[in-house]
Order: structure tokens, then C-alpha cells, then sequence
């Protein structure tokens, strides 16, 4: 371990490895090669930064000086579009106390979900054995409704039926 120096200015605390950053670090006791410095990264490297930040201020001055407009928040169209169709489906609800009161309990709800499910995962033996019932459930359901042809083509009608219903509804 290498010894501690206190600076007089600061009080600091210090490695003399770490306060002699211009130099390559010393290996300690190990008979090693020091490795080289990397580029850019040691404090002779501090002006170059700072004539980069002062250059990238120049630019956005000359760019806010050219007079053209900034771009507002809210550009993509898509977005605009959405949050459009959004009001317009808020302002055709009838009872928002309900919505907002269904929302917030379906928000509550996940979040106490969450809960049990993170206290199960808490429990030594049970994630493990849900794990087991998990992978069992699953194949469970490939080998009923993926494996055979005619029971794939009757889930794959299932879910399109429940997917028109979601949607015309």
C-alpha cells in the first residue's frame, strides 16, 4: 500500500501516486512496468478541453447570432399528433372520476404486486420452485396450442378474435 501525504494547502489527504499525475504511476512493490499515461486525461490536457468548450460556445453564439429559430420541444408530428388524439379521447369521457380512479388503482395495484412478488423472491426455496412451475407452465402451453398444426391455427384465431374485439371496441 502505498504511503498517504497530506498537502499543506488543502489538508487532502493524497497517495504521492496519485499527486504526481503528470508522471507515470509507480508501480508498488511489485516489479512492474508503470503504464503509459492515457492521452487527454492528465492536467496538461485541461487547456485543450477548455479551447474546445470555448470553441463549441463560439459556434452556438454564431448559430443563435445567424437568426435561425430554435427548434421547439415538441417538432416530431407524431408526437403532436398523439398527444392531440389523446386530449381529444380525454374530452370524450363522460365519468374521468372513474377513469382517474381506475387508473390509479390499477397503478396501485402493480405497485403492491410488485410488493408480494419481490417478497416471495425474498423466501429461500419458493423462487426456485417458481421458477420450476414457470418453465413446466410453459411447456406445458407449447406442447397444447404451438406443437400441432390444427391447435396452432386455433390459438393463432383465438388471438385474433380477442385482438379485432380490443381494437372495435
Amino acid at each position: 500500500m502505498a504511503p498517504t501525504v497530506a498537502t499543506p494547502a488543502t489538508g487532502a489527504v493524497a497517495s504521492p501516486a496519485v499527486s504526481d499525475v503528470g508522471k507515470a504511476a509507480r508501480s508498488v512493490g511489485l516489479g512492474l512496468p508503470a503504464l503509459p499515461s492515457l492521452p487527454g486525461l492528465a492536467f496538461h490536457g485541461q487547456p485543450r478541453v477548455a479551447s474546445f468548450c470555448k470553441r463549441l460556445a463560439r459556434n452556438v453564439v454564431g448559430m443563435a447570432a445567424a437568426g435561425e429559430p430554435a427548434a421547439p420541444l415538441a417538432d416530431n408530428a407524431e408526437l403532436t399528433e398523439f398527444i392531440n388524439a389523446l386530449k381529444q379521447e380525454w374530452d370524450r369521457v363522460e365519468d374521468k372520476y372513474a377513469v382517474t380512479t381506475l387508473a390509479v388503482a390499477a397503478t396501485l395495484g402493480m405497485w403492491s404486486a410488485g410488493g408480494v412478488v419481490s417478497a416471495i423472491d425474498r423466501l429461500p426455496v419458493v423462487p426456485g420452485l417458481m421458477e420450476v412451475v414457470g418453465i413446466g407452465y410453459s411447456g406445458y402451453f407449447a406442447y397444447k396450442n404451438l406443437i400441432f398444426k390444427p391447435d396452432r391455427k386455433a390459438f393463432f384465431a383465438k388471438v385474433r378474435n380477442i385482438y379485432e374485439d380490443i381494437i372495435s371496441g
